[in-house]
């Protein structure tokens, strides 16, 4: 059996005339065994919980990962100025989401890649594709981001409907399966997506995880070891129910649980699906940012960095 490991992905549901939110439940593909991961995630995890852990973190120094932009297309792909001022704008954008973090990312390398993959085809066969891809790909001593472009068209036209979605990108959780993050290139100057997939990347989950550790039930002494295992974010029952959500005082109101718990989702977290509250910032969370502080420590994450 070989080990799989969780592999997070960013879908981007735009509308449906049916429902006026469409959302395909693949948020978080659980593949065979995700030892490896799962045991990464609670080394961290317990680090959390632990008193002395603030205190330890305040005293690391900062960490600086190089990234290499490729971007992966048909033919060749001239890389211009422009092409490398968008990006520097990117990890610019990067930066200030961890700025709380201590880690710091820049633009080491920008090159093209000649493949007839598309960012949809990565998955296919169980991702077996993108396990093949990052093999022979990937480098050992530094985080690759691959830009690719959309196969398909955003949405799917019946007599009676229309439901639309993209993939934003993905990233393997805590896993030495790949050394990047794959993202499309619609979405690359997005800074909530990038970050997002960052945050993956880094050892976070959505606020509304459910299929590995169970749903976060609104019980306090249970918050740490269901949902995405941190507690100040408050349960989250996930963008599909965005049609509760009063994008002007940026509220979830009056959708409740079977207990009669009201969700009060964090709407600009970086990790949730929500769309962006009129000016308001998306953020990490301060438990959040100590999970990212911590990873970034791991040794299949820290020998990425300089």
């Amino acid at each position: 059996m070989k080990y799989l490991h969780t592999l997070a992905l960013c879908i981007i549901c735009i509308s449906s005339i049916l429902a006026q939110n469409h959302e395909e439940k693949v948020w978080c593909r659980i593949n065979c065994d995700p030892k490896i991961h799962l045991e990464n995630t609670k080394i961290i995890y317990e680090q959390v919980l632990e008193d002395s852990t603030r205190v330890k973190l305040e005293m690391m120094d900062s960490i600086n990962f190089p990234l290499r932009f490729v971007y992966v297309g048909q033919g060749k792909t001239e890389i211009t100025d422009t092409m490398r001022d968008e990006l520097e704008l990117v990890v610019t954008n990067l930066n200030y989401a961890f700025k709380n973090t201590r880690i710091w990312f820049h633009v080491d390398q920008v090159v093209d890649m000649n493949s007839n993959l598309y960012l949809e085809d990565l998955s296919n066969n169980r991702f077996e594709i993108y396990d093949k891809f990052s093999n022979d790909h990937d480098m050992d001593s530094m985080l690759t981001v691959y830009i690719l472009d959309h196969k398909h068209e955003f949405c799917r036209v019946t007599e009676t409907s229309i439901s639309c979605s993209r993939t934003g990108g993905f990233s393997y959780i805590l896993s030495s399966r790949a050394n990047n993050i794959a993202l499309s290139r619609f979405d690359i100057a997005n800074p909530k997506i990038v970050a997002h997939e960052f945050g993956h990347f880094f050892g976070l989950y959505h606020p509304f995880e459910e299929n590995l550790f169970g749903k976060d039930n609104f019980d306090s002494e249970s918050c740490h070891t269901k949902g995405d295992l941190i507690c100040d974010t408050p349960p989250d029952p996930g963008s599909v129910f965005e049609i509760y959500v009063n994008y002007s005082t940026c509220e979830m109101q009056g959708y409740k649980d079977e207990h009669d718990n009201e969700y009060r989702p964090l709407l600009t977290n970086y990790m949730s699906y929500y769309k962006p509250c009129y000016l308001k910032e998306y953020s990490f969370t301060p438990q959040q940012e100590m999970v990212l502080q911590l990873s970034s420590q791991l040794a299949l994450r820290k020998k990425l960095s300089r």
